[in-house]
């Protein structure tokens, strides 16, 4: 509690990959040909050393950003392919920074996952915006390059060093046995909403709030029904990537109108922009008990932009 952030900066963060029968049964990309891309940035000192701003500054403020992107811990780093298909599953480890990412001298993602599994069928996105805890699981197909070539995986929103994030070289090429299906799950319908509420994460003051209130443990701000479905509108002044816990989601609308593209499938982190109106159908399976609701910028998380909610 109220040191997240500078824990996760110094090396505190992992990820697990989680699989079932459903996705065994598919022809996907395996094997070496399927690549865990922890995304994160940091700043150094000269001596080596995670440089970490005081608490207080205004760059803690609003969510502390690196100039050096690192992927699984490496920085810039560079993996050879073959010229065949491969699954990248892409997570957001950052702090706070945000990332657009695309493949140049070009290419495109087909989105097979979301935050929580396999999507009903494939996506294809030239790019994706991906924010601090949110995952993507995509295809790229290298055999669309020649043998030799050298593919970037870029972030168009970065500057400078933070603009690069890593490159694959093709070196040969090779069978690929591998495919994405048109039907990739068959995941839960849509439930039917029992009730309605609204969270707005703000800035009050010094403190990042929700409803205008810092966090108080053990005072709930909602109660929703064990097998039941809420719709939730999340409005922010800032980027404030939310993440529920226990709940998964579907984005249902942006400011009232279409989700985006990469909203799709089920969810349990979405980024709110700022002054945007984001509505999501939140299903309550599984357990009862006490869960939060939080911004996934770990600075405004150990400043407390925090809630309860019970599962009655």
């Amino acid at each position: 509690m109220d040191f997240t952030a500078p824990q996760v900066w110094r090396g505190l963060a992992g990820m697990f990959l989680v699989r079932d029968e459903e996705e065994d049964a598919l022809p996907l990309p395996g094997g070496d040909r399927e690549l865990p891309l922890m995304i994160c940035d940091r700043a150094f000192d000269e001596d080596g050393s995670f440089r970490y701003p005081g608490r207080h500054t205004s760059d803690h403020m609003e969510g502390v950003e690196g100039d050096v992107i690192l992927v699984n811990g490496a920085p810039w780093p560079v993996h050879e392919v073959s010229a065949t298909r491969h699954r990248l599953r892409l997570l957001n480890a950052s702090n706070a920074r945000r990332y657009r990412l695309r493949l140049t001298p070009g290419g495109r993602f087909t989105q097979i996952g979301s935050d929580a599994g396999l999507l009903a069928a494939p996506v294809v996105h030239d790019a994706i915006t991906i924010t601090p805890g949110e995952r993507f699981d995509v295809v790229v197909d290298f055999s669309a390059y020649p043998v030799g070539s050298a593919v970037t995986l870029v972030n168009t929103l970065g500057n400078g060093p933070a603009r690069n994030v890593m490159r694959f070289v093709v070196t040969r090429r090779a069978r690929d046995d591998s495919a994405v299906p048109h039907t990739l799950s068959r995941p839960p319908e849509r439930p039917r909403s029992v009730t309605r509420r609204a969270f707005d994460f703000r800035r009050s003051e010094s403190a990042w709030t929700i409803n205008g209130r810092a966090y108080l443990p053990g005072v709930p701000l909602a109660r929703p029904r064990l097998g039941t479905a809420e719709i939730w509108r999340l409005t922010s002044d800032f980027h404030h990537p939310v993440h529920l816990h226990l709940a998964h989601f579907q984005v249902l609308a942006r400011n009232g109108r279409p989700p985006a593209a990469t909203d799709a499938g089920w969810k349990d982190t979405v980024d709110v922009r700022p002054y945007e109106v984001v509505d999501v159908l939140a299903r309550f399976e599984g357990y009862r008990g006490r869960y939060m609701l939080h911004c996934h910028n770990l600075e405004h998380e150990d400043m407390a932009m925090m809630a309860d909610f019970d599962v009655v």
